[in-house]
């Protein structure tokens, strides 16, 4: 990692990143970031950590922000919009989020995500709503919003001010979040309601991970023969935690428990993690995800 003072800044980033804006007093992004064409950070603070991507037309306007590892950021993000400037502006992203096209982020108030979210397409996260008279009666909320770990906001959901969602939350999507959600519950609506506590997390018993693996095997051999390969073999024993995959005489094993993957390193061994991925089950490495 690497601290630049502003006056330095131009130089250095114009080399590292393609048609990108960065203004930034203080600033430290890790050297496996990539950063997309046409991206605005206009912070008096910018952390990013390892393996994270940012894609193209993004805008982030606050006073800090800070995003852990491997926070994959689709095209159109925008962070910022009224009182960004502010002293409370202040967003801080954990590990392994992933932010879909024209999410927007409102951090008036601060804003936290945690681990493993992902925040779907066209999602709005609020601090602050006014706009009529409030000595006349009308409503005015402020307030920062906290999400928790491994929580998934699908498309088109909004969450207002002064909200907390706590960890392993499934919410609905196009649902209104405004009030406070607990941990491990199922949520949806307008306005968001639990429909079920303590869901998540759930442990598979060996007969449901058999048959979700076989399945990811199944769906995924046709996708990559699609592709135009197949020489590859796969071994997997029911009642196992482990993957076994060969591809031209390339042995590769995944641990789809522990996260963990050991053995070949290939393109086609990397379309399967990068596909395991994509079916929720993340197995990072020292590398980006990456398909074929």
């Amino acid at each position: 990692m690497f601290i630049i003072c502003l006056i330095n800044l131009k130089y250095t980033l114009g080399m590292m990143f393609l048609m990108t804006n960065i203004n930034a007093d203080k600033i430290d992004i890790h050297p496996t970031v990539e950063i997309g064409k046409n991206v605005v950070i206009d912070c008096e603070n910018v952390k990013i950590g390892k393996f994270c991507k940012i894609g193209d037309n993004v805008t982030i306007t606050c006073r800090s922000f800070e995003a852990d590892s491997w926070l994959f950021m689709w095209h159109r993000v925008e962070i910022g919009r009224g009182g960004c400037n502010g002293p409370n502006s202040n967003v801080k992203i954990g590990s392994g989020v992933g932010i879909f096209e024209n999410a927007v982020i409102n951090p008036s108030e601060p804003v936290e995500i945690g681990d493993n979210c992902g925040i779907g397409a066209d999602v709005m996260i609020w601090t602050h709503g006014a706009w009529l008279d409030i000595t006349q009666g009308f409503p005015s909320d402020f307030g920062p919003v906290k999400i928790g770990d491994n929580v998934w906001l699908p498309a088109r959901s909004i969450v207002l001010p002064n909200v907390t969602v706590g960890d392993n939350v499934v919410i609905g999507t196009n649902s209104l979040v405004n009030k406070d959600l607990p941990s491990g519950c199922l949520a949806a609506g307008i306005p968001c309601k639990v429909i079920k506590e303590n869901m998540y997390p759930k442990k598979l018993n060996y007969e449901e991970l058999n048959k979700l693996v076989w399945e990811i095997i199944y769906d995924w051999t046709k996708l990559i023969r699609y592709k135009g390969e197949w020489d590859f073999t796969f071994e997997y024993k029911n009642n196992s935690d482990e993957i076994f995959f060969n591809y031209k005489n390339q042995d590769t094993i995944y641990n789809i428990i522990d996260k963990t993957m050991k053995g070949a390193v290939n393109p086609v061994s990397e379309d399967f993690r990068d596909y395991l991925r994509r079916r929720g089950i993340k197995i990072y490495a020292e590398r980006f995800f990456k398909s074929i």
